[in-house]
């Protein structure tokens, strides 16, 4: 009995051996609609931190440098009007619309391939 379970284990091909000489060749997969999607997502970002740099600078740092760093009105007010403007809101937006843009491309780019 020992034998033959002995002579049936060198029969069987090994786990690292797959009867290849060639080693194998990575093939990218990734379709291009899910790069595109997360490139997207990508200026989307960087737009949105533009615009909202933008309304910080319009709406906090302008106005103290026009009035040589005396605030005119409460520093608090001044972040709470820089942070609650159109342009603020917009900047919110395109960033919160990239967060989901990006994480259905790269899940959607991980489930079709991997």
């Amino acid at each position: 009995m020992a034998l033959a379970l002995s002579n049936f284990r060198l029969t069987l091909p090994e786990w690292w051996q797959d009867d290849q000489s060639e080693p194998p060749v990575l093939i990218e997969l990734t379709a291009k609609r899910w790069k595109g999607l997360t490139l997207l997502a990508l200026i989307m970002a960087w737009s949105g931190l533009a615009v909202l740099g933008w309304q910080m600078w319009s709406g906090l740092y302008m106005p103290l440098i026009e009035t040589g760093l005396t605030p005119t009105a409460q520093p608090i007010a001044l972040l709470k009007d820089a942070y609650s403007g159109v342009l603020a809101t917009i900047g919110f937006a395109l960033i919160v619309a990239a967060l989901i843009i990006g994480i259905y491309a790269r899940f959607m780019a991980w489930w079709r391939h991997g």
